[in-house]
């Protein structure tokens, strides 16, 4: 096919434009290589986090346009089947959120990492302790948990990067229950990303650590499974909604809300789920969230058969699932949410030393602050914290860039620690 390119600033795309190349290179982003149709305000700001300029395709842009104009004018005779390609995408363009709560960070990394420590180990009791209750038949206690998830939501709100850092921390928990209290962090961000009221974070999160309690009333030759992966490819597993829905439902403390996000967090946006099939519009938004915040912490951790994937791997994946398996738009806001290198990702720079990121801005998403932690040669060296953005303005001509995300634990890296062995140089760092 011919092409016709012309440069633009990214401020300058509108719906409908075909980006054929970028100032970058595309495996920085989560974006597809070939190329893409600009379908989104979301798209938009996701792309002004990583470049300043790119290249759009004059001719396919045009066809965009005519397609768009022909789904239009089909609109009216489109049946009423279940997430038809055009009736997705349309109802995937509105607003996620009417009137969006704006948050800003309230605390620095510093001291909310130490209360973000005791938050995620206070609802990891939580969640064990539910599942032992569960496992031998006793009454459960389901309110410590909702208690505890509250407090994971206030931390997000206060500063979301404490939080995810502690996702990247070793737990010593069985793998089922960091998956819970990680989606959990991961659906209040991506909430927070989209203006959810805090109420409605609360209800989210509560129901997301929720999500798996039917796993643990599975035989106990399927439910203590050492990883989620192995448990997902048991037939037995498309029975955990039912049965938690049971136990769930006598419960009269819990809201519709949380009951209805561990309903519906395995329906998928093309219908494709279970155990209702529904579609599109049909599954609650907090319902959404639960169902893209679990395929995401799936992926990073332990994929069925493979080796887990880092979180720009992760996303670029679920970047190709866009009114797939999940809205558009929500994908696009978690992408904005966390960026391809999350606080606590390993990254190995051009200079072939070995990083960790600390930090990062939303429109400086590829120079973030990072911690050197092995040299060239990759060994252990002097931990030196470099922000790439100011470092690269600085001295140009010895530029440093991330040259790609390593999967967590890659040479041995623990998080952890870093945080333990020195406090002071985290006070220094975070300070």
């Amino acid at each position: 096919m011919a092409t016709i390119q012309r440069k633009i600033a990214v401020g300058d795309l509108v719906l409908g434009m075909y980006v054929s190349k970028l100032d970058c290179p595309w495996h920085m982003t989560p974006f597809p290589i070939q190329g893409f149709y600009v379908d989104s305000e979301q798209e938009v700001a996701s792309l002004a986090g990583y470049c300043k300029f790119v290249f759009i395709d004059s001719l396919r842009t045009r066809a965009a346009k005519a397609e768009k104009s022909q789904q239009a004018a089909s609109k009216k005779s489109a049946s009423a089947t279940k997430a038809t390609s055009s009736n997705t995408q349309n109802k995937a363009s509105r607003p996620l959120v009417r009137r969006p709560t704006k948050y800003k960070v309230s605390t620095p990394f510093k001291k909310e990492l130490k209360k973000a420590q005791s938050i995620y180990r206070d609802l990891d009791k939580s969640v064990a302790n539910m599942a032992r209750q569960l496992q031998n038949r006793t009454e459960v206690d389901i309110a410590s948990a909702i208690d505890s998830t509250k407090n994971i939501v206030s931390s997000v709100v206060r500063n979301p990067d404490a939080m995810i850092w502690v996702t990247k921390m070793k737990h010593s928990s069985p793998p089922l229950y960091q998956h819970a209290i990680n989606c959990a962090i991961w659906a209040a961000i991506l909430g927070r990303e989209i203006g959810l009221s805090k109420p409605k974070l609360e209800s989210l999160a509560a129901g997301v650590v929720l999500c798996k309690v039917g796993l643990f009333m599975l035989p106990n030759d399927h439910s203590q499974q050492a990883d989620l992966a192995d448990i997902k490819a048991n037939p037995l597993y498309v029975k955990h909604v039912t049965l938690a829905l049971k136990l769930l439902s006598q419960s009269k403390s819990l809201s519709k809300e949380i009951i209805g996000v561990v309903a519906t967090h395995e329906e998928r946006f093309n219908g494709s789920g279970f155990p209702q099939q529904l579609a599109g519009q049909e599954i609650p938004l907090p319902g959404q969230i639960a169902g893209l915040v679990d395929y995401y912490e799936s992926l990073i951790s332990a994929p069925l058969n493979a080796e887990p994937l880092t979180p720009a791997d992760a996303l670029g994946a679920m970047f190709h699932e866009r009114d797939g398996l999940f809205q558009a738009g929500l994908i696009e806001a978690f992408i904005q949410a966390l960026g391809l290198f999350p606080p606590g990702t390993i990254v190995k720079l051009n200079n072939q030393s070995i990083g960790v990121v600390t930090s990062n801005q939303k429109n400086k998403r590829l120079e973030p602050e990072i911690i050197i932690v092995l040299d060239e040669k990759k060994l252990p060296t002097k931990q030196v914290v470099v922000n790439l953005h100011t470092h690269n303005e600085n001295e140009p001509d010895a530029s440093l860039e991330i040259e790609c995300s390593l999967p967590a634990g890659s040479y041995d890296i623990d998080i952890s620690t870093i945080h333990r062995k020195s406090p002071a140089f985290i006070a220094r760092l975070f300070g």
